[in-house]
């Protein structure tokens, strides 16, 4: 398959005609004609039917067009790009991050790349983190930004921050009273929902360490969903600090002595996708304002 093929094809479906994109592409008919028998054979279907001295699309035709005029607007902006003195960003990227992430840190980098590069666009995904490896590793998103990944031959990734997962309750919790960490058990729990990927704070080897056997009552995929559930239940739930922290008028949190739950907070993309201007930029905006954002805490 080669370019020519797809433009001289792309002109014939347009016109449904060979012969008028013979004219407009100022060619010979027949070497349209031989441009379509080629790519039929390629693709071992028929890619238009005969009707009189018109020709129509089949369904396999539709299908190549809409491909075929992708294609070649994409192959057109890259010849502009190329041909430019102008090296400003462009492009449209996919990029996701875990539910609070996205919303905290993740757009505001976005927004703060396409400032400055105009000519760039997205489409930005706000979801579970198990939602973000696996997109991630099919190629659906160029870049991620979850909580707590496991390594993976599927994917590259690099440390953004880590922090610490802190015991959280709403303000009116009746373990608030003593804060004696062999009494937790005496409550009820929520938890994360559990990922292939992720890390689990269900089962985290904190918990073992003191001897506490959650029971969960309720799982969540997204902290702001706990957020609200502690606010209004005598329940507790393992948080990460920035989150704890930016809630905490309405957050009190815990941690005994001895306590360490660690999480991270990490970028991850595509194996053997290689790191282009943009998602550099993107990722270190990241970290800078999970940093700065910390720091205000």
């Amino acid at each position: 398959m080669k370019l020519d093929q797809l433009q001289y094809f792309v002109e014939a479906a347009r016109r449904q005609h060979i012969g008028q994109a013979a004219r407009f592409l100022n060619i010979s008919p027949s070497a349209i004609s031989h441009s379509i028998s080629a790519l039929e054979d390629e693709f071992g279907k028929a890619l238009f039917e005969k009707r009189g001295r018109q020709i129509k699309l089949t369904a396999h035709g539709k299908i190549l067009l809409d491909r075929a005029e992708f294609l070649l607007a994409e192959t057109n902006r890259i010849r502009d790009e190329l041909a430019s003195d102008d090296l400003e960003m462009r492009g449209h990227f996919r990029i996701g991050g875990t539910h609070s992430l996205c919303a905290e840190f993740l757009a505001p980098a976005w927004i703060e790349l396409q400032k400055v590069n105009p000519a760039v666009t997205a489409t930005i995904h706000s979801l579970r983190s198990g939602e973000i490896l696996q997109r991630v590793s099919v190629g659906d998103l160029d870049m991620g930004v979850c909580l707590s990944p496991h390594t993976s031959p599927e994917y590259e990734q690099e440390l953004l921050y880590e922090g610490k997962l802190v015991i959280s309750f709403g303000k009116k919790h009746p373990f608030l009273k003593d804060r004696r960490i062999e009494e937790l058990d005496k409550y009820p729990s929520i938890s994360a929902l559990a990922a292939q990927g992720i890390e689990n704070c269900e089962n985290h080897p904190a918990f073992q360490r003191f001897g506490l056997r959650p029971r969960v009552i309720n799982l969540f995929d997204s902290y702001d969903v706990a957020i609200q559930i502690l606010k209004q239940n005598a329940v507790w739930t393992l948080l990460p600090d920035f989150l704890a922290a930016h809630h905490a008028s309405d957050i009190t949190t815990f941690m005994p002595r001895g306590w360490d739950a660690t999480y991270k907070i990490t970028a991850v993309w595509p194996k053997h996708r290689i790191r282009n201007q943009a998602l550099d930029f993107l990722i270190e905006a990241t970290k800078r304002k999970i940093f700065l954002a910390l720091a205000r805490k």
